[in-house]
């Protein structure tokens, strides 16, 4: 039996944001003859469990948020969350400095007030020397519309109600199309020592407790549930999949991932539009041809 962790944005996900019917075989297969499917994501459990629930998929565990929360069977196993105050002084520094940002919570998803304003302020700055450069600004502005109203975002009105209303602060998405104003955000926050900073795509930054990982996830799923981290898979594209990666005994990077993710991958599939997870799991796992796994000494829990 082997276990197999996929993410899903720029993986598991076509381009235009659903799971392919070949993609969704796959997993089916997977259960079927006995493998384990956990779902590695940023994404919160809402959008996972529709995702996956459109297309009849039910997968065995779910490092969601990064591995801010991750779940065996239905059941929470593990919970990591940002600090009160270091979440309102974020809120704070972003506020002031104009980004676009929502915070994942145990209470829902909550947007600043000026939010909006701010990405249309980056979109506009992005767009204003391309070619055709309405019709890109129409086509993000009505996608990033859709996954507003689809996430039912709440409105955060002060870095006060963190605390006024006992939020859990899970994680911070940050979205700008300026390459230059998300190396600022990184920069300064990256010295610090109590936060993570990691991307699921070179238009965001994903802000956690340090502890949010989506390896860590995998390796507490493992304990949890007694597999074998010596016969475990990942598949991923973007550097938050690198912990995930590291963790798991073979890794898959998709056709489309980033270079230095597919540098350390053990193999590489093809485009996540070109259904890439199908085709891992069909010519590197459930392929009768063996492997070579890792050494597993440094995949344990600290």
């Amino acid at each position: 039996m082997n276990a197999v962790a996929i993410d899903m944005d720029g993986t598991l996900l076509h381009s235009e944001g659903f799971v392919s019917e070949k993609n969704a075989q796959a997993l089916k297969l997977l259960q079927a003859e006995g493998h384990k499917v956990i779902i590695a994501t940023g994404r919160g459990l809402p959008d996972v469990e529709r995702l996956l629930g459109s297309v009849n998929v039910t997968p065995d565990g779910i490092i969601s948020l990064n591995g801010a929360r991750v779940f065996w069977e239905g059941e929470q196993i593990q919970e990591s969350f940002m600090g009160q105050q270091e979440a309102i002084n974020l809120v704070e520094w972003l506020n002031d400095n104009e980004y676009y940002f929502h915070i994942y919570t145990d209470k829902g998803l909550f947007s600043p007030t000026r939010s909006r304003e701010f990405f249309m302020n980056d979109l506009n700055i992005y767009t204003q020397d391309k070619e055709e450069g309405e019709e890109i600004k129409e086509a993000i502005r009505r996608r990033a519309d859709g996954h507003h109203r689809q996430a039912n975002m709440k409105e955060l009105h002060s870095a006060s109600m963190i605390v006024d209303n006992d939020l859990t602060v899970y994680k911070f998405l940050i979205v700008s199309m300026l390459e230059q104003k998300l190396d600022t955000c990184r920069k300064s926050w990256g010295d610090k020592h109590n936060v993570l900073i990691t991307s699921s795509g070179r238009d965001n930054l994903e802000i956690m407790n340090p502890d949010t990982q989506k390896g860590k996830g995998l390796l507490h799923i493992a304990k949890h549930a007694g597999l074998n981290i010596s016969s475990t898979f990942a598949i991923g594209d973007n550097y938050n999949d690198l912990p995930l990666f590291n963790a798991a005994a073979i890794s898959i990077a998709m056709g489309n991932a980033e270079e230095d993710v597919k540098r350390v991958a053990t193999y590489e599939t093809t485009h996540h539009d070109n259904n890439g997870v199908a085709y891992a799991i069909e010519k590197y796992i459930l392929s009768s041809s063996p492997h070579v796994f890792k050494s597993s000494e440094k995949n344990q829990l600290p």
